[in-house]
């Protein structure tokens, strides 16, 4: 993501925890899984003679990303990430935080107090102790970092602190009980190899269930299984993670056979693999969110022609017209299983009637005209979108244009009108509803570029809410901040792209809603 010079560095931090970008990226043929009984291949599918299987070959684009670079801080490239590294936390299929590498965690003292587990050892020998954990965030909020996916994350830490070999504080300049969600996310590196210059970045030592074997930039990762894991023995020798950007050739290399795992699927690709015999179609709501908003230029200076459209787009078959039986409309920020989440946003505000109301109230006169400015990614949504908005007097003219020149401020400062941004992305995986409410409402938000006027009273209540130890008040928060910022909605939240994977017969899984792949929830047929 590339934006411009000085003026721009805040926006480049705040859109690194905003936006979802997929680049572009040549793909190269592929290594033949690699099996203990050789498959029997045919266009109806793979399928193994034996329930043992050595290697798992991965073809995805969302949680691969730009492959140029596999620094465990850098991009959001979660897969191989998460088979490498470790992180403090797991969220479960019931959005409960649960230790993986902590054995606990206590808010004490306005700090976090995170104890680590004993006998735990990094792929290259080195111990896991709480310098370990002072080492990664240390090393994350240096100038040494000065981008990151994760920087953001840790907004109003101040320090670590070592208690005992094992123990280490989290200091926060105010209270943060939604702090520790994000530790869900964080990979933990080795301190000794923290303390060797770049070498972290290239060379990756985690203490997950894989080292990795073998990298060719852009294109493909293999890992094998780490021989001293800590953890339960995963179900495969080795995986081989493609970063494939085609969805055409992702599905033919699950179709070939030369794949077990093709994610990112779209409705065309959901049919071709329907019907294919011995293939399964498996989903779950995805934890990055497709939302609209504006450059808040007339006509949408105006609270209620946003208010208008706000009333007058259908999410649920929005979400339906694009995702199926696979649909997840918006109803929060954040899906269900997450932290903060309440229904601020149901299916029953959908009125077009009030919509038209609303416009013949703001004074504005209808038809209004206007750009709908929209990525490749979204290309079929804003179409969609664009039919509904027809429907109560707005005419939208679809605009392509890539995401850097869209979001530059100068855009906006050019600009003689208001016009519609729509995109995907505020990629949540830690599924904290603080993290978007920061970045939408907040001081640091990107709409704040973009002529929208904040709420002081929604920003101190984001405050509380963090500083929140109840839930239940937490949750009254919540609903407080959301009911304030539908009042003009500078924001529209429309529906939550699912996560879709073909698998071949070689395999078995169902993914937890998570929004992982977990190697070790995938069983061998």
């Amino acid at each position: 993501m590339v934006f411009s010079h000085k003026r721009n560095r805040w926006t480049t931090a705040c859109m690194a925890l905003l936006l979802v970008v997929l680049t572009a990226c040549t793909q190269q043929p592929a290594a033949q899984p690699a099996t203990t009984a050789v498959p029997q291949q045919s266009d109806k599918g793979a399928v193994s003679t034996d329930k043992t299987k050595d290697q798992l070959v991965i073809v995805q684009t969302n949680e691969t990303r730009d492959f140029t670079t596999i620094d465990p801080y850098q991009k959001d490239i979660t897969l191989p990430r998460t088979l490498i590294f470790d992180t403090l936390l797991v969220r479960g299929q019931d959005g409960k935080l649960a230790p993986s590498l902590a054995e606990s965690y206590e808010f004490k003292d306005n700090n976090w107090r995170i104890k680590v587990k004993k006998g735990i050892t990094f792929h290259n020998g080195d111990t896991l102790n709480a310098q370990s954990v002072k080492a990664t965030i240390d090393k994350l909020m240096s100038p040494e970092v000065p981008k990151s996916t994760f920087k953001t994350l840790l907004d109003g830490v101040t320090g670590t602190n070592i208690v005992d070999e094992y123990t280490v504080d989290i200091i926060t300049s105010s209270p943060n009980y939604a702090l520790i969600n994000f530790m869900v996310d964080l990979p933990i590196l080795s301190a000794k190899q923290l303390a060797n210059g770049d070498e972290y970045k290239t060379q990756l030592v985690g203490t997950g269930p894989y080292v990795l074997s073998d990298w060719k930039r852009g294109e493909v990762a293999t890992l094998k299984e780490a021989p001293n894991y800590w953890g339960k023995r995963p179900p495969f020798k080795s995986v081989v993670i493609k970063n494939v950007t085609d969805e055409a050739t992702r599905m033919a290399e699950l179709l070939s056979g030369n794949a077990d795992i093709a994610s990112d699927l779209s409705s065309t690709s959901i049919k071709r693999v329907q019907g294919q015999s011995g293939y399964q179609i498996v989903s779950e709501p995805g934890f990055r969110v497709t939302w609209q908003s504006y450059f808040f230029k007339a006509p949408f200076d105006n609270a209620k022609v946003r208010e208008a459209l706000y009333y007058g787009i259908d999410k649920g078959t929005l979400a339906k017209n694009m995702y199926g039986e696979f649909a997840s409309p918006a109803v929060a920020p954040v899906t269900k299983a997450g932290s903060g989440f309440v229904e601020a946003y149901p299916l029953s505000d959908y009125n077009p009637e009030k919509a038209k109301s609303l416009l013949a109230e703001s004074g504005v006169a209808t038809p209004i005209s206007v750009n709908l400015d929209v990525t490749q990614r979204d290309i079929d949504t804003a179409q969609v979108l664009q039919a509904q908005l027809k429907k109560i007097g707005i005419e939208t003219k679809i605009n392509l244009i890539e995401i850097g020149p869209m979001l530059d401020p100068k855009r906006y400062e050019q600009s003689n009108a208001g016009s519609i941004l729509l995109f995907s992305g505020y990629d949540n995986p830690d599924r904290e509803l603080y993290r978007i409410l920061v970045a939408a409402f907040s001081q640091k938000s990107l709409y704040k570029t973009f002529g929208y006027q904040l709420d002081s009273q929604v920003e101190q209540w984001i405050k509380d809410y963090a500083a929140e130890p109840d839930e239940k008040k937490r949750l009254a928060l919540s609903k407080q901040i959301l009911d304030k910022s539908k009042q003009g909605s500078p924001v529209n939240w429309l529906m939550f792209p699912p996560n879709i994977y073909g698998l071949s017969g070689n395999i078995d899984w169902k993914p937890d809603g998570t929004g992982r792949i977990d190697i070790h929830q995938i069983k061998v047929k």
